[in-house]
């Protein structure tokens, strides 16, 4: 690299599809648009095929930490992933002439924050302080967040709108989903929490549709799934949940589907389900509210204004999607503040660093 870019962005960059990779994709089209030069450090690798991509590390916190101390911008912004990429990162950017951002997605930190390890709690608090300006994506991440490190921290929302690149089904997803009613659900990979319960509660979203679709005899559960099986037990993991529905028939209309863009789908789903056991903002309910698609979420956080929002019983969320198809469901619409996402966050790179005035010439590094 030979200019100084405007920004930086640091985490991943689709595919896979994912909220935060969303996120980033959206943000770095929407900067580019605003006028900042702009280039993105991908947590993942993915050659040379994206122009913007200016290093991959490959998961590596070894690989933040060595790519993060050479990167040359006006403004580093980092999202957050995983607690070894945070410290990496913090770590590299002491001293930088950057100024840094760092988005917490989700509430994974939290336990570090509270750890009883001697130092662990500490070092995170120390990692998050290091950063010019902290950004939350919700008012329960935001409120661990402030209570760490002691000051205001920015709260916004991470879903960007984007009409221009909503991406493409394959053939497969379309022809599965054009069949009939279908559910539609949304999950990263197959984590699991301490109790063995995946995550984003694939667990309900399965069970609930077993239980409804005997009723309903068109209806169809498309599962996304950003990051395929990773070993041998994520793949059983996956073949065993879905034989869980136990009728061939109910198998049979229950499809996975990996690295599909989730934008596209929506436009053809009859609902969005959200079973998470933990969440930030979830940017694919504000996806599906826009595309006005109905939506039932789990109550783990606070969710936006229209979403039906149920406790983690499968009972539950049965009758509701019954009542949902029976009533043919209503269309609704994402809400939230007025203020948009994306000005807020050009607004805190150029309050850090101001851009150059039009014009002048960029500095020259390396």
């Amino acid at each position: 690299m030979t200019d100084e870019l405007d920004l930086i962005l640091v985490g991943p960059y689709p595919p896979p599809f994912g909220g935060i990779s969303a996120h980033i994709a959206r943000l770095a089209r929407g900067a580019r648009t605003d006028g900042f030069t702009v280039g993105v450090v991908d947590h993942f690798g993915r050659g040379a095929e994206e122009p913007l991509i200016i290093a991959e590390l490959r998961r590596n916190p070894w690989r933040y930490w060595r790519v993060l101390r050479t990167v040359r911008a006006r403004v580093v912004h980092y999202h957050h992933a995983r607690w070894s990429t945070l410290m990496a990162s913090a770590w590299a950017l002491r001293g930088s002439p950057a100024a840094t951002v760092a988005t917490v997605h989700g509430r994974e930190l939290e336990p570090f924050l509270e750890s009883r390890v001697p130092g662990v709690g500490a070092l995170t608090r120390w990692a998050l302080r290091s950063f010019d300006v902290l950004v939350a994506v919700s008012a329960e991440v935001e409120r661990s967040l402030q209570a760490a490190v002691g000051h205001p921290v920015a709260m916004i929302p991470a879903y960007l709108p984007d009409e221009d690149d909503p991406g493409e089904l394959s053939a497969e997803a379309d022809a599965f989903l054009r069949q009939g009613r279908s559910l539609v659900m949304a999950a990263y990979r197959l984590s699991v929490d301490g109790r063995g319960r995946t995550l984003y509660g694939l667990e309900t979203a399965i069970e609930s549709f077993a239980s409804v679709g005997r009723d309903h005899r068109d209806l169809r559960l498309a599962i996304f799934l950003a990051s395929p099986p990773r070993s041998r037990r994520e793949a059983q993991l996956l073949k065993g949940l879905v034989a869980s529905a136990g009728d061939p028939d109910l198998r049979g209309r229950i499809r996975v589907f990996h690295g599909e863009p989730l934008a596209p789908a929506l436009g053809l789903a009859t609902l969005f389900l959200r079973p998470t056991v933990t969440d930030g903002d979830a940017v694919s309910i504000r996806e599906a509210m826009t595309a006005g698609l109905p939506v039932l979420a789990s109550d783990v956080v606070a969710r936006p204004e229209g979403v039906t929002v149920l406790p983690l019983e499968c009972s539950r969320w049965a009758g509701e999607i019954d009542r949902a198809l029976r009533s043919n469901g209503a269309a609704v619409t994402a809400s939230g503040s007025a203020a948009d996402p994306l000005a807020q966050l050009l607004d805190i790179y150029d309050r850090l660093r101001p851009r150059p005035a039009p014009g002048a010439e960029r500095i020259l590094v390396g």
